[in-house]
């Protein structure tokens, strides 16, 4: 992998994202609302890039002023896109998204076909051998695979992925209503990408629908019979479980007071890929991860607060937990 110039290379979706600034706000009258870069990659991507890792994206904008603007917002931060294209035609998508008190979250998306969808125009035949070579690792996820056509393409790129020797890393964030063939489509064509990839990355409820086991070890333990070196399921509060063809563990959750409870994955993917390295200790990239995720959800939704990797270890040395 002498070529490789990228720890990570993520295929995903950039839209803008308004939200209030911390949980149990609400929209209100739109004072304190704020924007910026979204979709679970860019976010995942973003995280990965405070983390210190070299990180790219995969993706297409609309040729509007929000494309340019979140262009520009995720090269400032650090993360290259050299694989981002705008495209003539189509609007970048945009959604609102806010949580209560409770924590429930709540989304309202606009991104319509043919309008505002431009990372639906991505052909696998248009991404060389050279720009997935610049990589250590390949990651996808579910928003990819959701439409029949952009789920060939997606397959074929993390295929031609581990043909040129890359890791692969599958993380399904799963969204029923994404799915027009419904739930029995969604899991047949997850499973069929987790076997395509080395690590994979997911919440309890996916590794459930995903494994039909109910207990969560052994849920992770089934996702690791389907190909991968290294299966996570994350579980909120409950902590995560890391299997590996030797067997599972728990890793405890990391206690926070939570600020604004979206994105939390997004940010365990990132630590764990950012410590994390084929054959290496998972375990350890996992209580990364924790200390990642529990940080991010401790502070406001804006890119520039995301933790730094000198703020993971610090808070876990804190905790006894270096």
């Amino acid at each position: 992998m002498t070529e490789a110039d990228l720890d990570v290379l993520t295929l995903g979706m950039m839209m803008g994202e308004v939200a209030p600034p911390r949980a149990g706000i609400g929209f209100g009258d739109g004072r304190g609302l704020v924007l910026f870069p979204s979709g679970s990659m860019t976010i995942f991507a973003l995280a990965l890039a405070r983390l210190g890792a070299r990180v790219g994206l995969l993706s297409r904008v609309g040729d509007d002023d929000l494309g340019c603007w979140m262009r520009e917002r995720v090269e400032n931060a650090g993360i290259d896109t050299a694989g981002v294209t705008s495209v003539a035609g189509q609007l970048t998508p945009l959604a609102l998204a806010s949580v209560d008190t409770a924590g429930k979250k709540s989304f309202s998306y606009y991104r319509f076909a043919g309008i505002s969808d431009p990372l639906a125009t991505l052909r696998a035949e248009g991404v060389p051998d050279a720009v997935l070579r610049r990589a250590r690792v390949f990651d996808f996820g579910e928003a990819s695979l959701c439409s029949p056509l952009m789920r060939a393409e997606t397959l074929e790129l993390a295929q031609r992925a581990r043909h040129l020797g890359l890791a692969v890393c599958y993380t399904p964030n799963y969204r029923a209503a994404a799915w027009g063939g419904g739930a029995d489509e969604a899991a047949t064509v997850q499973r069929n990408a987790i076997t395509l990839a080395d690590v994979v990355l997911m919440n309890a409820e996916e590794a459930q629908i995903l494994s039909g086991a109910a207990e969560l070890g052994a849920a992770a333990r089934r996702i690791v019979d389907l190909g991968p070196d290294v299966a996570i399921v994350t579980s909120g509060q409950e902590g995560s479980v890391v299997a590996t063809g030797s067997g599972a563990a728990r890793i405890p959750a990391v206690p926070v007071d939570v600020v604004f409870d979206i994105g939390a994955g997004d940010a365990f993917h990132a630590g764990f890929l950012a410590v994390w390295q084929p054959g290496g200790d998972p375990l350890a990239a996992a209580r990364f991860a924790s200390y990642a995720a529990a940080l991010k959800i401790g502070r406001e939704p804006v890119p520039e607060l995301l933790p730094t990797r000198e703020e993971v270890l610090a808070a876990m040395e804190s905790a006894g937990g270096g």
